[in-house]
């Protein structure tokens, strides 16, 4: 669970204290004499707002998610997947329509960054050479 989260459901739990103890005062007038009911309302609306708050901070995704590119979304799955994709795995994983994931693949291709490959079975595979383990073992200096 990501820290901020953790935050956010500290405050709700908080905040959710508060609230019901504000409206357990007013339903039975416990609160003390020198209190207006509209304080302890008033701190029971804060507190609802507070809570609130701290529930979208909680349930919200970390900002760099949303801001990444689809081609970034596919080299992160790519390397998740340890070099080797099919376009249903990037469909189904980067949450891509079929031509969309498509034409990512071709430019992910034409960039340099993937290759395409076939199986026996005529399934195409994009190969990302920068993740697959043995392609990275395989490296040798240039100069020796």
């Amino acid at each position: 669970m990501r820290p901020l989260a953790l935050v956010g459901w500290i405050v709700v739990a908080f905040s959710g204290f508060f609230v019901l103890a504000a409206i357990g005062d007013l339903l039975d007038g416990s609160a003390a004499e020198d209190v207006e009911p509209g304080v302890v309302a008033g701190l029971a609306v804060f507190f609802t707002v507070v809570g609130y708050l701290g529930y979208r901070l909680a349930v919200s995704k970390p900002a760099g998610a949303a801001a990444l590119s689809p081609e970034q979304r596919v080299l992160e799955l790519a390397q998740r997947m340890q070099g080797r994709l099919t376009l249903a795995e990037v469909v189904l994983h980067c949450k891509m329509p079929v031509p969309q994931a498509k034409e990512v693949m071709k430019t992910l291709v034409r960039q340099g960054l993937a290759e395409l490959h076939l199986t026996d079975g005529g399934e195409e595979v994009y190969a990302f050479s920068g993740f697959i383990p043995e392609e990275k073992a395989s490296a040798k200096d240039p100069f020796e």
